[in-house]
Formats: structure tokens, sequence, C-alpha cells
């Protein structure tokens, strides 16, 4: 289990490395693209420390907020919905969106790290 942690840390670090650069184009790429592996470890990692079977994200975030771990499963839904947008960032307006996703998700994420650990 700390093997997971560890990647799930790693990798909030390494969002949070790319979001404290000037942004531009390319800084911009970077956080969405490590903002999106980031949220897939997120609720992963969840999922092998409660031990869950589920395969679906949305389960997954439900039972992270039924044992604490997370206090609004609204705003993780819309992580999971702003990674899926991820893929349209073509879109000048949606990667701006999905950029200032990432800068939320980064403090949540920090949170439910330090929530795991207490596991």
């Amino acid at each position: 289990m700390v093997v997971q942690l560890r990647e799930y840390e790693l990798a909030l670090g390494s969002l949070n490395t790319a979001l404290k650069l000037p942004k531009d184009d390319i800084v911009r790429d970077a956080c969405i693209q490590r903002f999106e592996f980031s949220v897939e470890l997120a609720w992963k990692t969840a999922k092998k420390v409660l031990g869950l079977s589920a395969s679906s994200p949305r389960i997954v975030i439900r039972d992270m907020a039924a044992q604490g771990l997370i206090e609004d499963p609204h705003q993780w839904f819309s992580f999971i919905e702003a990674r899926n947008l991820a893929a349209h960032v073509y879109n000048e307006a949606m990667a701006d969106k999905v950029y200032l996703k990432a800068h939320e998700f980064y403090q949540e994420g920090m949170k439910l790290l330090s929530e795991l650990k207490k596991i």
C-alpha cells in the first residue's frame, strides 16, 4: 500500500511543480497532463486502500465520501469530468477551464493523500 500512496504523492508533487510555473501554452498543457494522471491515481489509490472492487470512479468517490476521506463528492465528480474534457485541449477555452480545475484539484488531492495516510 505504501508504494501506491508514494506514486500518488509523486504525481501530486509533479502537478504542483507545473502549477507553480508561469503560465503559457506549454505549461498549461503540462499541467493538464499531470492533472489527468493525478486524478486517475487519486481514485484508483483510494480504491486500493479501501479494498473496493468497483471499476467506476463515481462509485469509488461515493465511498471516499462515505468513509470521510473527502468532503464533497460533487466536487470530485467535477474533477473526473474535467479529466474527461482534457481530450479536447485543442480548444483554448476548454484547455483554460481544465487548467483552472487542476489548481482546484491540487488542494483537494493533498487532503485526500493526508486522509489515506491515516488508514
